[in-house]
């Protein structure tokens, strides 16, 4: 039926007007469009109300807002931006600041970040199987948590991370750059493609590369602060 996607026209994050909305409840009422897809919208217009009235201070909360496809230019986020399990979620506005943690886990048409992202705080990407890449100038004020970003083959040359890098199960990641530095753990675990560890890593704690059967050996200039778990 002609309606039933008529939820698609709200591509961007302030397009549901109150007419809009009122439409869709009507269609609701005759069983053209289903509960689900009317708990879809309600989720989409409380993201969108929650942008326009955020004031830039704390954290923001847009998780499980599976219509949500982009952000507006100009978000600054004094705290936590939430948008875990944001589905269609495909674009990040070059100028987004996040102060604290920016968590996008399950965003799994997210195709990529832009140049030059600074985050305050951590940046969790887990599950994020659209991404093949990450910026250029990527800063991570906290750990990067990347489990099971099938699609990453390689990290930035230019990547900081102030903790912890988490990358298991990145089944496509091939190599890590030269002087990768870690302020945390480094957990490789079941990434199967990796065949070597780059000259001059410094892991401050523990190395995990458990269930990496393409890596044949370690680098002699390597240094982990705790232990290797392999």
């Amino acid at each position: 039926m002609k309606y039933i996607k008529l939820f698609e026209k709200f591509e961007n994050w302030n397009t549901v007007s109150d007419a809009d909305f009122t439409e869709f409840m009507e269609l609701h009422q005759i069983g053209v469009v289903s509960s689900q897809e009317l708990a879809e919208l309600k989720k989409l217009r409380d993201a969108e109300q929650a942008i326009i009235h955020y004031n830039g201070v704390g954290s923001l909360n847009l998780a499980d807002s599976t219509l949500l496809k982009s952000l507006p230019a100009g978000l600054k986020v004094n705290g936590r931006l939430n948008l875990n399990g944001c589905t269609d979620l495909d674009s990040i506005p070059a100028d987004l600041e996040v102060l604290g943690e920016l968590d996008l886990r399950d965003c799994t048409s997210l195709r990529s970040l832009p140049d030059g992202l600074k985050i305050g705080g951590g940046l969790a990407i887990k599950r994020c199987t659209g991404l093949t890449s990450l910026p250029a100038g990527l800063v991570v004020g906290g750990q990067l948590e990347m489990e099971g970003c099938t699609g990453i083959k390689s990290l930035p040359a230019d990547l900081k991370v102030e903790s912890g890098v988490y990358l298991e199960g990145c089944t496509a990641l091939e190599s890590l750059p030269v002087g990768f530095k870690v302020g945390g753990n480094l957990d490789l675990d079941y990434c199967t493609s990796l065949k070597s560890l780059p000259a001059g890593l410094e892991v401050s704690a523990s190395l995990y590369i458990r269930s990496c059967p393409s890596l044949a050996e370690l680098p002699e200039d390597l240094k982990v602060g705790a232990k290797i778990y392999k």
